[in-house]
């Protein structure tokens, strides 16, 4: 059998046959300059790709920051509101504000008179 040594050393003896040494430099520089423009071409067709992929990730991520640079604190305060289970639709931040405020203030007062109720009863 022949193996992969063997094949390459009989295609350099018949390039060199049938071009002529004077050749096969030429021939191996003209080689080595394709491949080079086919590396090119490679990088450019990936880097296009790239570049048609990042309108897209632009056009989310921005939104993404900008709304969570902007409205982190009505992102939060709707978290919060539905955490208390507060109805969060269709009210602006600062309805939901004061509804929160509210309930914090009802529940505090409603564990105050726990408290106090407790101590009584100690």
């Amino acid at each position: 059998m022949i193996g992969t040594e063997e094949m390459i050393v009989i295609a350099i003896v018949a390039v060199v046959l049938l071009f002529g040494a004077g050749k096969v430099p030429e021939l191996a520089r003209s080689f080595g300059q394709a491949i080079g423009e086919f590396k090119k071409a490679q990088r450019e067709a990936e880097l296009g790709l790239k570049r048609l992929e990042e309108p897209t990730r632009e056009e989310v991520i921005p939104k993404t920051k900008a709304n969570a640079k902007q409205k982190s604190e009505d992102l939060d305060i709707r978290e919060v509101a539905a955490y208390m289970g507060i109805e969060t639709g269709g009210k602006t931040e600062e309805e939901l504000k004061e509804e929160v405020k509210e309930k914090l203030k009802a529940s505090s007062e409603s564990s105050g008179s726990l408290s106090k109720k407790e101590s009584k009863s100690n």
